[in-house]
């Protein structure tokens, strides 16, 4: 009877550790996908009754051009697994665009794109 107390407290504190070690890295950072070295805030804007399409916003864009699209694209990856399975994007302003085709609000990339169903 004492051993299982004794595995059952063993494996409460190390589960215990991990929780831990997964909100210390949400609140440092260090748990954060990165691009080119750098960490991207990003953010994906869609309505919820129809959530194919989306906006995708990546801040300080100016960091890396390439990072930002990366990061960009990461963000509408995991947006089209959640919703529909699978990864495949259909971009009016995307990753791949030109430079020149691409959209800016201040340091801001704005990227524009479908999920495909």
């Amino acid at each position: 009877m004492g051993v299982r107390f004794l595995a059952l407290g063993a494996l409460v504190a190390l589960t215990g550790c991990a929780t831990i070690s997964n909100v210390t890295g949400r609140v440092t950072g260090s748990d954060r996908q990165t691009f080119e070295g750098q960490v991207y805030r990003t953010a994906i804007a869609f309505d919820r009754a129809a959530p194919a399409d989306f906006v995708v916003r990546v801040q300080l864009a100016g960091r890396t051009l390439s990072g930002a699209r990366e990061a960009g694209r990461h963000e509408a990856t995991k947006h089209c697994i959640e919703y529909f399975g699978n990864s495949e994007t259909v971009w009016q302003v995307g990753p791949d665009s030109p430079d020149t085709g691409l959209v800016f609000e201040g340091d801001t990339l704005v990227l524009t794109g479908r999920c495909a169903a």
